[in-house]
């Protein structure tokens, strides 16, 4: 087994927790907005993922597991996305677009 430095593995696991993180709020966003859902296409679905993820960084986690997921409606859904030109696998977005998602996501409380 390759050695694998300290920073490496707290990095990894930094991601998974991420990674965790925001596929549970995309689940309780399904749920919150129902049959709509079917409306998103997967290449929305992972911009929102990864959207999500960059907001996530920049919340607190005791805030983050607070925040009411399920509340989200289709239209919200769809304002965060919005944001996401642009953005993917290697570009996201920047710091004014990860404010304004945060906003929406602190206002459900």
């Amino acid at each position: 087994m390759p050695d694998v430095t300290q920073t490496e593995v707290g990095r990894r696991m930094y991601h998974l927790q991420r990674e965790k993180r925001v596929e549970q709020a995309i689940k309780k966003i399904q749920h919150g907005v129902g049959p709509e859902w079917r409306s998103f296409t997967q290449d929305d679905i992972t911009l929102l993922g990864h959207l999500l993820q960059c907001t996530w960084n920049v919340i607190d986690q005791k805030i983050w597991e607070d925040i009411s997921f399920v509340k989200l409606k289709k239209g919200d859904v769809q304002k965060i996305l919005s944001f996401g030109e642009g953005v993917g696998p290697n570009k996201s977005p920047d710091k004014t677009v990860v404010e304004e998602i945060k906003k929406i996501l602190l206002a459900l409380g």
